[in-house]
Protein backbone atom coordinates (compact mmCIF):
# COMPACT_ATOMS: atom_id res chain seq x y z
CA UNK A 1 0.00 0.00 0.00
CA UNK A 2 1.35 3.63 -1.03
CA UNK A 3 1.77 5.40 2.20
CA UNK A 4 2.07 9.34 2.16
CA UNK A 5 4.95 9.18 4.87
CA UNK A 6 7.59 11.83 3.22
CA UNK A 7 7.65 15.25 2.17
CA UNK A 8 9.01 14.34 -0.83
CA UNK A 9 5.57 11.56 -1.35
CA UNK A 10 3.22 14.39 -0.01
CA UNK A 11 5.17 17.14 -2.76
CA UNK A 12 3.96 14.86 -5.54
CA UNK A 13 0.82 14.30 -4.63
CA UNK A 14 -0.32 17.76 -4.30
CA UNK A 15 1.23 18.51 -7.70
CA UNK A 16 -0.34 15.47 -9.07
CA UNK A 17 -3.58 16.72 -7.48
CA UNK A 18 -3.31 20.07 -8.80
CA UNK A 19 -2.40 19.06 -12.11
CA UNK A 20 -4.75 16.50 -12.78
CA UNK A 21 -7.76 19.43 -11.99
CA UNK A 22 -5.83 21.60 -14.99
CA UNK A 23 -6.27 18.41 -17.28
CA UNK A 24 -9.46 18.04 -16.57
CA UNK A 25 -10.65 21.16 -17.58
CA UNK A 26 -8.52 20.63 -20.47
CA UNK A 27 -10.63 17.64 -21.36
CA UNK A 28 -13.77 19.62 -20.90
CA UNK A 29 -13.05 22.56 -22.55
CA UNK A 30 -10.84 20.49 -25.57
CA UNK A 31 -8.25 22.34 -25.96
CA UNK A 32 -5.36 20.65 -27.66
CA UNK A 33 -3.16 23.12 -27.79
CA UNK A 34 0.52 21.71 -27.26
CA UNK A 35 1.71 24.93 -25.53
CA UNK A 36 -0.76 24.08 -22.90
CA UNK A 37 1.07 20.45 -22.32
CA UNK A 38 4.27 21.80 -21.94
CA UNK A 39 2.43 24.62 -19.53
CA UNK A 40 0.84 22.02 -17.30
CA UNK A 41 4.58 20.16 -16.98
CA UNK A 42 5.85 23.16 -15.88
CA UNK A 43 2.64 24.24 -13.52
CA UNK A 44 3.62 20.40 -12.09
CA UNK A 45 7.31 21.29 -11.13
CA UNK A 46 6.87 24.71 -10.04
CA UNK A 47 3.73 23.58 -7.76
CA UNK A 48 6.29 20.74 -6.81
CA UNK A 49 8.89 22.96 -5.65
CA UNK A 50 6.90 24.94 -3.75
CA UNK A 51 5.20 22.54 -1.46
CA UNK A 52 8.48 20.94 -1.33
CA UNK A 53 10.15 23.73 0.14
CA UNK A 54 7.05 24.71 1.93
CA UNK A 55 6.74 22.01 4.13
CA UNK A 56 10.79 21.85 4.30
CA UNK A 57 10.48 25.46 5.99
CA UNK A 58 7.41 25.13 7.83
CA UNK A 59 6.43 21.58 9.10
CA UNK A 60 9.55 20.02 8.83
CA UNK A 61 11.33 22.99 10.90
CA UNK A 62 8.60 22.35 13.58
CA UNK A 63 9.78 18.04 13.58
CA UNK A 64 12.57 19.10 14.01
CA UNK A 65 12.47 20.97 16.85
CA UNK A 66 10.21 17.96 18.58
CA UNK A 67 13.07 15.33 17.90
CA UNK A 68 15.33 18.11 19.22
CA UNK A 69 13.73 18.36 22.49
CA UNK A 70 12.55 14.24 22.33
CA UNK A 71 16.27 13.03 21.95
CA UNK A 72 18.25 15.89 23.35
CA UNK A 73 20.02 16.42 19.82
CA UNK A 74 22.12 19.10 18.58
CA UNK A 75 22.28 18.45 15.50
CA UNK A 76 19.50 18.28 12.55
CA UNK A 77 17.53 15.87 10.59
CA UNK A 78 18.20 15.13 6.73
CA UNK A 79 15.20 16.44 5.48
CA UNK A 80 15.05 13.06 3.12
CA UNK A 81 14.49 11.19 5.60
CA UNK A 82 11.66 12.65 7.48
CA UNK A 83 8.96 9.97 7.49
CA UNK A 84 5.59 10.88 9.15
CA UNK A 85 4.91 7.31 10.41
CA UNK A 86 8.35 7.23 12.20
CA UNK A 87 7.19 10.60 13.84
CA UNK A 88 4.65 9.73 15.10
CA UNK A 89 6.04 6.28 16.28
CA UNK A 90 8.89 8.07 17.96
CA UNK A 91 6.77 10.85 20.36
CA UNK A 92 4.20 8.11 21.24
CA UNK A 93 7.18 5.98 22.59
CA UNK A 94 8.55 8.76 24.01
CA UNK A 95 5.73 9.69 25.74
CA UNK A 96 5.16 5.66 27.09
CA UNK A 97 8.70 6.24 28.28
CA UNK A 98 8.42 9.34 30.07
CA UNK A 99 5.15 8.38 31.06
CA UNK A 100 6.71 5.15 32.97
CA UNK A 101 9.41 7.58 34.13
CA UNK A 102 7.02 9.88 35.93
CA UNK A 103 5.06 6.63 37.33
CA UNK A 104 8.60 5.36 39.13
CA UNK A 105 9.53 8.78 39.99
CA UNK A 106 5.90 9.08 42.02
CA UNK A 107 6.89 5.47 43.30
CA UNK A 108 10.53 6.47 44.06
CA UNK A 109 9.06 9.41 45.95
CA UNK A 110 6.61 7.70 47.92
CA UNK A 111 9.29 4.58 48.78
CA UNK A 112 11.87 7.82 49.84
CA UNK A 113 9.16 9.49 51.56
CA UNK A 114 7.92 6.50 53.54
CA UNK A 115 11.70 5.09 54.62
CA UNK A 116 12.71 8.85 56.02
CA UNK A 117 9.49 8.19 58.14
CA UNK A 118 10.34 4.97 58.93
CA UNK A 119 13.76 5.69 59.88
CA UNK A 120 12.60 8.71 61.81
CA UNK A 121 10.13 6.93 63.83
CA UNK A 122 12.80 4.12 64.66
CA UNK A 123 15.38 6.28 65.98
CA UNK A 124 12.92 8.31 67.71
CA UNK A 125 11.50 5.67 70.43
CA UNK A 126 14.96 5.02 71.63
CA UNK A 127 16.73 8.48 71.60
CA UNK A 128 13.61 9.39 73.69
CA UNK A 129 14.15 6.62 75.58
CA UNK A 130 17.76 8.02 76.51
CA UNK A 131 16.77 11.05 76.71
CA UNK A 132 14.50 9.99 79.81
CA UNK A 133 17.05 8.34 81.49
CA UNK A 134 19.77 10.87 81.28
CA UNK A 135 17.37 13.48 82.26
CA UNK A 136 16.54 11.59 85.78
CA UNK A 137 19.74 10.79 86.66
CA UNK A 138 20.70 14.33 85.93
CA UNK A 139 17.95 14.84 88.56
CA UNK A 140 19.41 12.80 91.54
CA UNK A 141 18.65 9.23 90.22
CA UNK A 142 22.67 8.78 89.83
CA UNK A 143 22.95 8.77 93.03
CA UNK A 144 20.26 6.33 94.03
CA UNK A 145 21.05 2.83 94.68
CA UNK A 146 17.70 1.54 93.59
CA UNK A 147 17.40 2.94 89.78
CA UNK A 148 21.02 4.21 88.82
CA UNK A 149 22.15 0.56 87.92
CA UNK A 150 18.65 0.10 86.69
CA UNK A 151 18.86 3.24 84.28
CA UNK A 152 21.95 2.67 83.15
CA UNK A 153 21.27 -1.00 81.97
CA UNK A 154 18.09 0.70 79.84
CA UNK A 155 20.16 3.50 78.43
CA UNK A 156 22.66 0.85 77.37
CA UNK A 157 19.60 -1.42 75.61
CA UNK A 158 18.63 1.81 74.08
CA UNK A 159 21.78 2.84 72.91
CA UNK A 160 22.69 -1.05 71.09
CA UNK A 161 19.47 -0.68 69.69
CA UNK A 162 20.25 2.07 67.73
CA UNK A 163 23.17 0.56 67.16
CA UNK A 164 21.71 -2.08 65.30
CA UNK A 165 19.60 -0.21 63.24
CA UNK A 166 22.38 2.38 61.82
CA UNK A 167 24.27 -1.31 61.23
CA UNK A 168 21.43 -2.54 59.58
CA UNK A 169 21.09 0.50 57.42
CA UNK A 170 24.77 0.50 56.52
CA UNK A 171 24.33 -3.07 55.51
CA UNK A 172 21.53 -2.18 52.99
CA UNK A 173 23.37 0.84 51.58
CA UNK A 174 26.19 -1.74 51.12
CA UNK A 175 24.12 -4.59 49.46
CA UNK A 176 22.21 -2.13 46.56
CA UNK A 177 25.33 -0.24 45.87
CA UNK A 178 28.18 -1.19 43.26
CA UNK A 179 31.05 -1.73 45.79
CA UNK A 180 29.09 -4.90 47.21
CA UNK A 181 30.92 -7.49 45.28
CA UNK A 182 29.53 -11.39 45.97
CA UNK A 183 32.99 -13.19 46.59
CA UNK A 184 32.06 -16.83 45.45
CA UNK A 185 33.46 -19.63 47.10
CA UNK A 186 32.83 -23.43 47.67
CA UNK A 187 31.92 -23.97 51.67
CA UNK A 188 29.99 -26.43 53.69
CA UNK A 189 26.36 -25.47 53.67
CA UNK A 190 26.05 -28.02 56.72
CA UNK A 191 28.93 -26.39 58.82
CA UNK A 192 27.51 -23.00 58.15
CA UNK A 193 24.18 -23.89 59.54
CA UNK A 194 25.69 -25.88 62.77
CA UNK A 195 27.67 -22.38 63.70
CA UNK A 196 24.81 -20.71 63.09
CA UNK A 197 22.56 -22.77 65.33
CA UNK A 198 25.61 -22.38 68.10
CA UNK A 199 25.60 -18.91 68.13
CA UNK A 200 21.66 -18.59 68.63
CA UNK A 201 21.89 -21.99 71.26
CA UNK A 202 21.59 -19.13 74.66
CA UNK A 203 18.65 -17.01 72.77
CA UNK A 204 16.66 -20.06 71.92
CA UNK A 205 17.12 -21.81 75.20
CA UNK A 206 15.72 -18.88 77.09
CA UNK A 207 12.68 -19.65 74.58
CA UNK A 208 12.60 -23.49 75.11
CA UNK A 209 13.21 -23.58 71.07
CA UNK A 210 14.65 -26.53 70.01
CA UNK A 211 17.09 -25.76 66.54
CA UNK A 212 17.00 -28.95 64.76
CA UNK A 213 19.01 -29.84 61.36
CA UNK A 214 17.69 -32.20 59.06
CA UNK A 215 20.00 -33.12 56.51
CA UNK A 216 18.67 -35.13 53.17
CA UNK A 217 21.05 -33.63 50.62
CA UNK A 218 23.77 -35.94 48.98
CA UNK A 219 26.43 -32.75 48.24
CA UNK A 220 27.09 -30.49 51.04
CA UNK A 221 29.16 -27.82 49.32
CA UNK A 222 27.69 -24.55 47.72
CA UNK A 223 28.61 -21.86 45.43
CA UNK A 224 28.09 -18.23 47.29
CA UNK A 225 29.72 -15.51 49.51
CA UNK A 226 29.89 -17.03 52.97
CA UNK A 227 29.80 -14.39 54.91
CA UNK A 228 26.49 -13.19 53.33
CA UNK A 229 25.11 -16.45 53.45
CA UNK A 230 26.19 -16.72 57.17
CA UNK A 231 23.97 -13.15 57.46
CA UNK A 232 21.35 -14.69 55.87
CA UNK A 233 20.56 -17.67 58.33
CA UNK A 234 21.52 -15.85 61.29
CA UNK A 235 18.35 -13.34 60.15
CA UNK A 236 16.00 -15.68 59.31
CA UNK A 237 17.05 -18.21 62.50
CA UNK A 238 16.49 -14.92 64.63
CA UNK A 239 13.42 -14.33 63.67
CA UNK A 240 12.33 -18.06 64.09
CA UNK A 241 13.11 -17.45 68.15
CA UNK A 242 11.86 -14.18 68.48
CA UNK A 243 8.14 -14.80 66.75
CA UNK A 244 8.62 -18.49 68.08
CA UNK A 245 6.25 -19.89 70.62
CA UNK A 246 7.95 -20.99 73.84
CA UNK A 247 8.92 -24.74 73.71
CA UNK A 248 8.52 -24.80 69.96
CA UNK A 249 11.30 -25.64 67.09
CA UNK A 250 13.37 -23.89 64.47
CA UNK A 251 14.47 -26.53 61.68
CA UNK A 252 16.42 -26.50 58.98
CA UNK A 253 15.98 -28.84 56.09
CA UNK A 254 19.06 -29.27 53.30
CA UNK A 255 17.28 -30.87 50.80
CA UNK A 256 18.59 -31.63 46.90
CA UNK A 257 16.78 -29.68 44.22
CA UNK A 258 18.09 -30.95 40.95
CA UNK A 259 21.82 -29.83 40.52
CA UNK A 260 21.21 -27.38 43.21
CA UNK A 261 20.43 -27.59 46.65
CA UNK A 262 17.23 -25.96 48.62
CA UNK A 263 17.42 -24.75 52.13
CA UNK A 264 14.27 -24.03 54.30
CA UNK A 265 14.24 -22.74 57.49
CA UNK A 266 10.62 -23.46 59.36
CA UNK A 267 9.08 -22.67 62.52
CA UNK A 268 5.52 -23.29 64.43
CA UNK A 269 5.62 -20.01 65.63
CA UNK A 270 2.85 -17.24 65.61
CA UNK A 271 2.85 -17.24 61.97
CA UNK A 272 2.00 -14.59 59.40
CA UNK A 273 -1.19 -13.33 58.12
CA UNK A 274 -1.57 -13.83 54.39
CA UNK A 275 -2.35 -9.93 53.81
CA UNK A 276 1.06 -9.10 54.61
CA UNK A 277 3.05 -11.64 52.75
CA UNK A 278 3.39 -9.38 50.07
CA UNK A 279 4.97 -6.68 52.46
CA UNK A 280 7.33 -9.00 54.10
CA UNK A 281 10.33 -7.64 52.62
CA UNK A 282 10.16 -4.20 52.52
CA UNK A 283 12.11 -2.07 54.91
CA UNK A 284 10.85 -1.34 58.35
CA UNK A 285 7.49 -3.60 57.69
CA UNK A 286 6.83 -5.12 60.85
CA UNK A 287 3.92 -7.62 60.95
CA UNK A 288 3.44 -7.16 65.11
CA UNK A 289 4.85 -4.06 65.84
CA UNK A 290 4.52 -4.55 69.30
CA UNK A 291 6.16 -7.28 69.63
CA UNK A 292 9.23 -6.05 67.03
CA UNK A 293 9.73 -3.26 69.30
CA UNK A 294 9.57 -5.45 72.57
CA UNK A 295 12.39 -7.78 71.30
CA UNK A 296 14.31 -5.23 69.81
CA UNK A 297 13.95 -5.81 66.16
CA UNK A 298 14.85 -3.20 63.68
CA UNK A 299 12.74 -4.25 61.18
CA UNK A 300 15.36 -4.46 58.25
CA UNK A 301 16.50 -7.86 58.69
CA UNK A 302 14.18 -9.64 55.89
CA UNK A 303 15.37 -6.79 53.87
CA UNK A 304 18.91 -7.48 54.11
CA UNK A 305 17.87 -11.26 53.29
CA UNK A 306 15.93 -10.50 49.81
CA UNK A 307 19.30 -8.03 48.87
CA UNK A 308 21.74 -10.57 49.80
CA UNK A 309 20.39 -13.57 48.21
CA UNK A 310 19.16 -11.50 44.33
CA UNK A 311 23.28 -10.73 44.90
CA UNK A 312 23.05 -14.78 44.16
CA UNK A 313 20.63 -14.56 41.56
CA UNK A 314 18.18 -16.04 43.57
CA UNK A 315 15.21 -15.25 45.68
CA UNK A 316 13.75 -15.94 48.99
CA UNK A 317 10.40 -17.38 48.77
CA UNK A 318 7.66 -17.88 52.03
CA UNK A 319 4.90 -20.18 52.82
CA UNK A 320 3.18 -19.05 56.30
CA UNK A 321 -0.43 -19.87 57.83
CA UNK A 322 -1.62 -17.18 60.97
CA UNK A 323 -0.92 -19.19 64.65
CA UNK A 324 0.94 -22.38 62.75
CA UNK A 325 4.37 -21.07 61.47
CA UNK A 326 6.75 -20.05 58.60
CA UNK A 327 8.81 -21.65 55.99
CA UNK A 328 11.58 -19.48 54.51
CA UNK A 329 12.92 -21.41 50.99
CA UNK A 330 15.96 -19.97 49.12
CA UNK A 331 18.23 -22.13 46.41
CA UNK A 332 22.30 -21.94 45.95
CA UNK A 333 23.61 -23.47 43.61
CA UNK A 334 26.31 -26.82 44.68
CA UNK A 335 29.57 -26.60 44.37
CA UNK A 336 32.70 -28.95 44.37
Amino acid sequence: MFKINTPFKFAILISILVNLILLLMLFVFKNKHIELYFFIILFFVIIFVCVYFLMKNTFFERINLVYKNIYQYKGDMLFGKLNIADVEQHVANWANAKEQELIEYKKDQDYRRDFLGNVSHELKTPIFNIQGYVQTLLDGGLYDDEINLKYLKRLNKSVNRMINIVEDLEDISWLESEQSLIEFQSFSILELANDVCDSFEIQASEMKIKLQIVNKASILNVLGDREKIHQVFSNLISNSIKYGKKGGLTEIKLLDFEDKLLIEISDNGIGIDASSLDRLFERFYRVDKNRSREIGGTGLGLAIVKHILEGHNQTINVRSTKDLGSTFSFILEKGE
